[in-house]
């Protein structure tokens, strides 16, 4: 898995709705522009993020975005699936894999491992303990 833009201001635009939760709306254009990030690009993936369920959205001059649920019921996971991300770490363990060793890998069982407990951690982190772990850091800093 490599991190692409796409993930990670996916990450950035629900992480920035978590942390405004009870307040109005936020529009893509105001995510986009605190992060100097393409307005376009942000609105399709908190589209996409709408289709998933995440995110609700609402029209108007004070619309925008808000998350669907607590973000301590969104985990990381759900964020970058809903991106349609390939969460796999190498190649051989997505479906359709070209790799010749398959069947003969010795390091097959070892990534299928590696693999899970990653998803697993994925899984474990929801954006409510990201927006925590972040405040308690400009606390202590």
């Amino acid at each position: 898995m490599q991190l692409t833009k796409k993930s990670s201001y996916g990450l950035i635009a629900a992480l920035e709705l978590a942390s405004n939760e009870v307040e109005s709306p936020l529009s893509a254009s105001a995510i986009a522009d605190r992060y100097s990030l393409p307005h376009s690009f942000v609105e399709k993936i908190l589209h996409q993020l709408k289709q998933a369920g995440l995110v609700t959205s609402t029209q108007g001059r004070k619309g925008g975005y808000r998350l669907a649920e607590s973000p301590h019921r969104i985990t990381v996971r759900q964020v970058l699936e809903a991106l349609d991300e390939s969460l796999d770490l190498v190649g051989c363990l997505g479906a359709g894999s070209p790799c010749e060793l398959t069947q003969i890998c010795p390091t097959k069982r070892a990534w299928e491992r590696i693999d899970r407990r990653f998803k697993e951690t994925l899984d474990s982190l929801s954006l409510g303990d990201l927006t925590e772990s972040e405040q308690a850091s400009r606390d202590a800093g």
